[in-house]
């Protein structure tokens, strides 16, 4: 039974969806095995700001919403420009950084917890939360940068500040890569004794869902990228690649989820592609589609952070034992993990078609065999979320003897 309370900070709602919900959704579950009950404090999300919804009409409105801040991000440039952001880091869900105060603390007072984690992106919950949890344990967890990313950050002194003052009074930093500790403790170098990794990972049940590929030798392959588009992360170059005339009779493409305007561009064009977009699903259709298709596709970018990030989907497409298209440069966290498992034929760069088609007729010649349950178990969401209850343990521990 749990005896300590974790409150759980979190601009958007966990049960919002989208991948970067798929990870709190399990530790909300499994925690309370380890003796930690978890409450959420987070704040409303409108239809317009539901980027992973559902249903048609709310991708339809986000999608209007994105072309309307697409237009409010040109105009703000200049201003963000002077102070060394981009416009993107103005988004209007920071504002929750002052108006979630009196959310944070009325949940700090009415559930008495034991810790308060405050997770990011957006970082607002880190912002509510350290201004408001005075004497309370705190530990905050980047899911994704936020100073020092570059789909935020131009490299000036305003984001580094606000995060660091945030951060002082942090027990424990938390984060989900190496690339991302490294940024971190570059911008941060008094956290180092307080900074850990905790990864991302995948649902053990997806081991059990495992299947031998039905295609037939010179069949078409189904490939399959199931999320968010935006920024540099686009399929421009895929569908270049695909467009070649080596593929075109030998790939179809399902794009599932937000499309950005360049991709949305190139697919008007892209008349010789077999390729199907549809809007957002739900985690549990999306792991179901990319279980019936033959490759996973990953894209990660540097605009986007992917330098250090490793998105849920690539563990994920590891453990239903599925091929990965890896679009991302080497070196990166996602390509280093790819290769570390035997991975690497997927593996090119993302803004190379050749390269791109290249690795796409090497695992359709010849695909690399699924990584073995027991090489991938440090992944198991299960055993992350016993990890991540370990180190709630400590620093409720250690505030506990300090105050003592």
């Amino acid at each position: 039974m749990a005896d300590r309370t974790l409150l759980v900070v979190s601009q958007r709602p966990l049960d919002l969806g989208g991948g970067g919900s798929v990870r709190w959704q399990h530790l909300r579950r499994a925690l309370p095995g380890h003796g930690w009950r978890v409450v959420e404090c987070s704040g409303h999300v409108g239809a317009t700001g539901d980027d992973a919804g559902t249903d048609v009409r709310t991708a339809r409105l986000a999608a209007v919403r994105a072309q309307v801040m697409a237009v409010a991000g040109r105009a703000l440039d200049p201003a963000a420009r002077v102070i060394g952001v981009r416009p993107e880091a103005l988004a209007p869900n920071n504002a929750w950084a002052v108006t979630g105060r009196h959310s944070v603390r009325k949940a700090i007072e009415g559930e008495r917890p034991d810790v308060v984690v405050a997770t990011v992106p957006p970082p607002s919950a880190l912002l509510a939360a350290a201004a408001t949890v005075g004497d309370v344990p705190f530990v905050a967890e980047f899911r994704d940068l936020w100073a020092g990313s570059p789909y935020f950050d131009r490299g000036g002194r305003v984001l580094p500040r606000l995060e660091g003052r945030a951060l002082a009074g942090a027990t424990a930093v938390v984060t989900v890569t190496e690339g991302f500790r490294d940024k971190l403790q570059a911008l941060h170098p008094e956290i180092a004794p307080r900074l850990h990794v905790v990864p991302n990972g995948f649902e053990p049940a997806l081991l059990a869902r495992r299947r031998v590929s039905d295609r037939r030798e010179g069949g078409t392959a189904t490939l399959i990228h199931a999320g968010a588009l935006y920024g540099d992360r686009t399929a421009v170059s895929l569908l270049a690649a695909l467009d070649r005339p080596e593929l075109r009779d030998r790939a179809r493409l399902e794009l599932v989820g937000f499309i950005d305007p360049q991709t949305r561009k190139a697919l008007a064009s892209a008349h010789g592609i077999q390729v199907t977009v549809d809007p957002p699903v739900s985690w549990g259709v999306a792991i179901d589609r990319t279980v019936a298709a033959d490759i996973a596709i990953v894209i990660s970018t540097p605009g986007t952070g992917g330098e250090s990030a490793v998105p849920g989907k690539v563990y994920e497409a590891l453990a239903l034992g599925r091929p990965v298209l890896g679009l991302t440069r080497a070196g990166s966290d996602a390509a280093r993990l790819l290769e570390r498992f035997g991975q690497g034929a997927g593996l090119a760069p993302p803004d190379d078609p050749a390269a791109i088609a290249a690795a796409i007729e090497r695992l359709l010649a010849d695909p690399p065999p699924p990584v073995p349950p027991e090489a991938l178990a440090e992944f198991d969401r299960d055993r992350i979320a016993a990890r991540y209850a370990a180190l709630l343990d400590e620093v409720a521990t250690c505030s506990s003897n300090a105050t003592s």
